[in-house]
C-alpha cells in the first residue's frame, strides 16, 4: 500500500470516529423549571436555533416566560395549534426556560396615584419593572398620557405579581428619553418630573402623601432620536 493510499485511510477513519462518537460541537443542556414545555431536542450546539413550545394553557392565567441568561434574546409567537412559541439562540452553555403563571381573576390591589409635569409636553409611561419592561423601548400606550408642562394626571395601577418596583419612562417631542427604576409606589403617592435649569437636568421625585420625599433622582437617559 502506498503512501498516499495510507493517509487518506487515515484521514477516512477520524472521520468516521467524529461521526460515531460525536467529537464535533459540545451540547450544551436545554432545561425547563416548569411543565408544559416541549422541543425537539434536549442538548443544543452554540449558535444553533432552538424552537420551544408550550400548549398547557389554562383559562383566566396570565403567564410570564424568561431565560435565565438576560443576554439571550426570546422571541415569542402564539398560534392556536402550538400555543406559545419561542425561538432563540443556544449560547455557549446550559440554560434554563422558566415559566411563572397567575390567576387574572385573581383580586389585584388598585391605588391611585398621581403624575406631575413641570419640564415639557410628553408621553408618560408608568409600568411594572420587569425583566421585559427594562430591555424595550416599546411600551405601548402611554399609560399617563401626553402632559403639557403644568399638567397633572391621576393613574390608577394595579399591583403586578411580576414586579416588586415600578419604573417611569419619559419621551419628550424631541424625543429625549427620561428614566427611573426601582420605585416603591403607594396609595397617594406624588410623582413629580421636574428641572433643575435645563430640561436635560430634569429629575423624577416620588412624594409620600405627607409630602415627603422618598426617591429622588437624575432624570435624563439620552435622545431616541441621535444617530
Amino acid at each position: 500500500m502506498n503512501r498516499a493510499k495510507r493517509l487518506l485511510l487515515i484521514l477516512l477513519g477520524a472521520m468516521m470516529m467524529l461521526h460515531f462518537f460525536g467529537c464535533g460541537k459540545p451540547k450544551h443542556k436545554l432545561l425547563y423549571d416548569g411543565f408544559g414545555f416541549t422541543s425537539d431536542k434536549t442538548a443544543y450546539a452554540a449558535g444553533e436555533t432552538v424552537t420551544v413550545y408550550f400548549n398547557m394553557i389554562a383559562t383566566d392565567t396570565d403567564y410570564r416566560f424568561w431565560l435565565d441568561d438576560e443576554d439571550v434574546e426570546l422571541e415569542r409567537d402564539y398560534n392556536d395549534g402550538q400555543g406559545y412559541v419561542f425561538t432563540f439562540s443556544m449560547p455557549d452553555h446550559d440554560l434554563t426556560l422558566h415559566v411563572e403563571s397567575h390567576n387574572s381573576m385573581a383580586a389585584q390591589e388598585r391605588f391611585p396615584v398621581t403624575f406631575e409635569n413641570r419640564v415639557q409636553e410628553a408621553d408618560i409611561w408608568i409600568l411594572p419593572q420587569t425583566s421585559e419592561n427594562l430591555k424595550t423601548t416599546l411600551w405601548g400606550t402611554p399609560t399617563v398620557g401626553k402632559l403639557a408642562p403644568g399638567e397633572t394626571a391621576e393613574v390608577v395601577l394595579t399591583e403586578s405579581y411580576a414586579a416588586e418596583a415600578w419604573l417611569v419612562r419619559i419621551i419628550d417631542t424631541d424625543q429625549a428619553l427620561y428614566s427611573a427604576n426601582d420605585l416603591k409606589l403607594a396609595d397617594g403617592y406624588r410623582i413629580v418630573f421636574r428641572s433643575e435649569g435645563a430640561r436635560f437636568d430634569a429629575v423624577i421625585e416620588v412624594l409620600d402623601p405627607e409630602g415627603s420625599v422618598v426617591f429622588s433622582g437624575e432624570a435624563f437617559s439620552g435622545s431616541l432620536g441621535a444617530e
